[in-house]
């Protein structure tokens, strides 16, 4: 009997020893089980992901094989189901592709696929198909020696590019090069007249009393006769740059040249379109026009001035003599005068107190303010109101507009941090604040200051910001987003390069260039550029107010195709802030802006 209770003793005493053995090898059991079930889950979700995946997947093993591939990457190259492509090699598959038709357009492309995949570097490569389309490819290496890529179609990408860039540099209504691309052909020929001792002539052509043209015959009217004057001068200044920066107005600039018998010979062509009898909608329209001259190196040996003494000569021309081609003289110095008396009066203006501030509401289509843009205005002693066109180049070239800006910003934010109604604000900086001042800083000390929100702030750009040093525009622009404050692209689509900020910096809304709105009822070509913007900023999630929206018909355009926020004078026009206080002072309430404008 104790024999048997000391066996008993025994195993009992041994199952407790045994027992946490026993329990970490249950444990382990399940813990290997939970363990591969996970690693089939985590496998499964890349597996899940690189298939549902909208762009195009494959990937090499290190014998240069294709091992794996998605559906899309089939789609997009179109090569039907049912093709056995496991263990082809890059060359294979290139030649799958050809046979379905979608093969690269320029052979140079696939070589440099080839020779970057051969040097096991990352690379990123845009190639176009024989059909067109393009298609962006990413490849990366793998530590085993293969190499992985994906492919995404980037057709419709491509074409709003082109697109921009084409808008960039040409005028809608004629086609013909816009005022951007004429100050690059000036650069362009000044520094060659320099290298090699030549003449060149800026002529600028402005068509006589073209205002009541379009009262009396109507805008596409006078559309048409942009149009048909812009072939006429394109066949009468040949050999020379032709383009219509604006209004009613061309620009001719003659090749650098030794002999004055060249420009002579464009100046007698362009005497006699200077009247002319236009056949318009089955009606006979008499245009006159008339031009201003200015030659390198005699009346200018720089663009602005070059320009600016064509213009002079141009006015001058109008109120004496239409329908001639007149050159500047060093007598026509009357303007010349009138803008610097401007510029001495401007240089007091700020102290004297003559500026003020205008609100321009903005917001949303369905007509609730967001904001109010400041714009500037300056009431002379003597002039009266002076136009912002005339005294903001008077301020740039002075140097005074640093000053100025400075003035709107403070006086803006103690404004704006008063209103019970938080709207926000939005101000203009001059690309010459960016090369001259400390703008963060700046920014900074005024909402300490002032104690504005840095939320409520919006900073207004052009793209003049970002031409001569772009890395560090970029970088100022960084440090101002770090303070809080929003940065809005201005004029966006009107300028060199537009869509390539977009991608360099991450704006937090884009403002629609007022000139395509303003054709949107008239221009299909507008209409389609406005909606290619449009659909843009929706890809990259970018807010966009469209600025210069004057008609109901604009305003259900813009909202048809989903634009975020309005601005112009069908919203309300810029006013003194006491005509806008019920906005400012209204917080509960939805504010229709329209009907206080």
């Amino acid at each position: 009997m104790l024999g048997l209770l000391d066996f008993n003793f025994y195993n009992s005493w041994l199952f407790v020893l045994l027992l946490p053995a026993v329990a970490v090898a249950i444990a382990a059991i399940l813990l290997v089980a939970r363990y591969r079930r996970s690693f089939r889950e985590r496998e499964m979700q890349p597996h899940a992901a690189i298939s549902n995946s909208e762009q195009g997947f494959c990937m090499f093993g290190p014998d240069g094989r294709l091992q794996l591939w998605n559906e899309s990457l089939l789609q997009i190259y179109m090569i039907p189901p049912g093709q056995v492509l496991s263990g082809r090699s890059f060359e294979e598959l290139v030649d799958v592709g050809r046979a379905v038709g979608s093969e690269a357009r320029e052979l140079r492309d696939l070589v440099e696929l080839r020779d970057s995949i051969a040097s096991g570097e990352a690379s990123s490569l845009t190639i176009e198909l024989l059909d067109g389309r393009h298609v962006k490819i990413l490849q990366r290496p793998m530590p085993n020696g293969g190499w992985m890529a994906t492919h995404e179609d980037v057709t419709d990408r491509k074409q709003a590019e082109a697109r921009f860039a084409y808008v960039a540099l040409h005028d809608l209504v004629t086609g013909l090069p816009n005022r951007a691309a004429l100050h690059h052909r000036i650069a362009e020929n000044l520094k060659t007249a320099k290298d090699n001792n030549a003449r060149f002539a800026v002529i600028r052509l402005g068509i006589d009393r073209f205002k009541e043209i379009n009262d009396v015959f109507g805008q596409s009217a006078g559309d048409a006769v942009l149009a048909e004057m812009a072939r006429r001068l394109g066949e009468s200044c040949e050999p020379g740059f032709l383009a219509r920066p604006g209004g009613d107005e061309f620009s001719i600039v003659t090749p650098p040249d030794q002999a004055a018998s060249a420009m002579e010979d464009i100046f007698s062509r362009l005497a006699v379109i200077c009247d002319s009898e236009f056949h318009i909608d089955g009606q006979d329209i008499r245009v006159g026009s008339t031009a201003g001259v200015s030659v390198y190196p005699d009346d200018g040996e720089d663009s602005e001035t070059l320009i600016a003494h064509a213009d002079i000569a141009l006015y001058r021309a109008k109120a004496e003599t239409r329908g001639t081609v007149r050159r500047f003289e060093s007598a026509m110095d009357r303007q010349i005068r009138e803008k610097r008396a401007l510029q001495r009066d401007l240089a007091v203006a700020l102290k004297n107190g003559e500026f003020e501030i205008y609100y321009q509401p903005q917001a949303t289509a369905q007509g609730q303010a967001v904001g109010f843009e400041t714009l500037l205005r300056w009431h002379h002693p003597v002039r009266g109101m002076v136009s912002p066109g005339i005294f903001i180049p008077l301020a740039e070239e002075t140097g005074l507009i640093g000053a100025i800006d400075e003035w709107v910003l403070r006086t803006a934010c103690a404004e704006a941090v008063a209103w019970p109604n938080p709207l926000a604000i939005a101000v203009n900086f001059s690309p010459l604040d960016f090369r001259h001042l400390d703008v963060p800083e700046l920014i900074r000390s005024v909402l300490l200051e002032t104690g504005l929100a840095p939320a409520r702030l919006e900073v207004e750009i052009t793209e003049g910001v970002l031409i001569d040093d772009f890395d560090s525009a970029i970088a100022i622009l960084r440090r101002i987003k770090d303070l809080g404050v929003r940065i809005a692209m201005d004029d966006f689509g009107a300028g060199y390069s537009s869509l390539s900020y977009l991608q360099a910096f991450p704006f937090d809304k884009i403002k629609i260039d007022q000139t395509f709105i303003a054709k949107l009822d008239s221009n299909v070509d507008s209409a389609s550029i406005v909606e290619a913007i449009l659909g843009l900023s929706r890809a990259l999630r970018l807010p966009v107010i469209a600025e210069g929206v004057e008609t109901q018909s604009q305003l259900a355009f813009l909202t048809r195709h989903g634009c975020d926020e309005v601005q112009g004078y069908l919203i309300g026009r810029p006013q003194p802030v006491a005509h806008y206080r019920d906005v400012m002072n209204d917080v509960a309430a939805v504010a229709r802006v329209g009907a206080v404008a």
